[in-house]
């Protein structure tokens, strides 16, 4: 079997697909983009093409490294990792199919049979959009303004709890970079609280403080540590591992980072040190699941749990889900709201992108695929309709 050639699909809202063909008549879907940069990575996965066209898809440690060292010097980064990564995702999609097996029976096995979903939650109350839609299309002019408000965070926790059937959540602060953000510390602790006393004691809540001056975060970790959060994220700017350290040994909280960090390297930096409790590589980022695979087995050896980063479309995540069954060491999963929909009293996720979306069951989980490869089918009536829809470089 031998790559024939590489085709992009640019999909509404903001997603790009790849599909590497093979003369064997299998095609792999993998998802390679980086936000506000997708043409950027398109011409990298086009660049990379000649590399892979007449070779065999399933020598894929090879073609990983070959990929990864064509810089001429200069390896890795942003556009050449996502493109990287979904040319990878693609290239175990096709591996899968061609053997009549599910990815986590390539890669050693399923451990679960469900995997457990989790919901961004914020002050507005949740809501679901056409599919090719972005998701701020369903915001109203009231709603999109955050509130500071306890009860608006708590009525979204709520609902997504008792309506959406979400059993973990993850709250998104926004301090900022700057030290003024001292004075909203204890506002945005009332606001966990809040959100926790409505989502109730049999439901896990993480929150992601996006990246503030440490000096902020050591304050907000400090304030939100008795209310026992499963993780608290991003609690740094990301540029240097040394500054997560001193900020995790200043806590006994969870601290979770990763999901712009790319390769396998800066990942066994921050578990060296002991820096983290959970690892978040994005599969359309990191390396794609050659690479996440490694992270993970690295973050088991340190005592870290995995919550793969994936707010891409139905296809990152499918590939996150596949990779998740097969890890002793995972938590839990977090996707992309753009991508839920409710009909029938259930909440399904890839509804018309999917031909068979993932449907959240009572416990706030989604099933393992049995099918081959990603194990996924692209609803091609579906996709016909949500073509119609503009495509935007931003995500969602």
């Amino acid at each position: 079997m031998k790559i024939t050639k590489f085709e992009i699909q640019k999909v509404p809202p903001s997603w790009v697909w790849l599909f590497v063909h093979t003369d064997s008549g299998v095609t792999g879907i993998g998802e390679p983009f980086l936000e506000n940069h997708a043409d950027s990575v398109i011409a990298e996965v086009y660049r990379l093409e000649p590399l892979l066209i007449g070779r065999d898809p399933r020598q894929i440690e090879l073609l990983w490294d070959e990929m990864y060292s064509a810089g001429v010097g200069y390896k890795g980064g942003p556009v050449t990792m996502s493109a990287l990564s979904g040319i990878d995702m693609a290239l175990w999609d096709i591996v899968g199919k061609d053997a009549g097996m599910p990815l986590h029976q390539l890669l050693g096995g399923a451990c679960r049979e469900r995997i457990r979903i989790y919901r961004a939650t914020a002050s507005a109350l949740p809501h679901a959009v056409e599919p090719g839609q972005p998701y701020r299309a369903g915001h109203t002019a009231a709603t999109s303004q955050r509130s500071m408000e306890p009860e608006a965070w708590a009525a979204c926790a709520r609902a997504l709890v008792e309506t959406w059937g979400f059993k973990v959540l993850k709250a998104h602060f926004g301090p900022g970079e700057g030290l003024e953000a001292t004075n909203q510390i204890d506002r945005w602790a009332e606001i966990f609280a809040a959100i926790k006393t409505a989502a109730g004691p049999e439901v896990d809540v993480a929150v992601d403080i996006h990246n503030p001056h440490p000096r902020v975060a050591m304050q907000m970790i400090a304030a939100l540590e008795p209310l026992r959060p499963l993780f608290i994220e991003e609690p740094m700017p990301v540029e240097r591992v040394d500054i997560l350290d001193q900020i995790a040994q200043s806590t006994r909280a969870p601290i979770a980072a990763g999901e712009r960090w790319m390769g396998k390297w800066v990942f066994f930096d921050a578990l060296r040190k002991g820096a983290l409790a959970v690892v978040q590589p994005d599969l359309a980022h990191a390396g794609g699941i050659t690479e996440c695979k490694k992270i993970a087995a690295m973050a088991e050896a340190a005592y870290a749990k995995v919550a793969l980063h994936a707010p891409l479309s139905p296809v990152a995540l499918a590939a996150s889900i596949a990779l998740d069954a097969c890890l002793p060491n995972f938590l839990v999963q977090e996707h992309n709201e753009v991508n839920d929909w409710r009909e029938n009293g259930k909440t399904y996720i890839g509804k018309g992108y999917l031909k068979h979306p993932f449907v959240l069951d009572e416990d706030g989980c989604v099933a393992v695929s049995q099918a081959p490869g990603l194990g996924i089918e692209i609803d091609e009536d579906g996709l016909r309709d949500i073509m119609q829809h503009p495509w935007s470089a931003q995500r969602g």
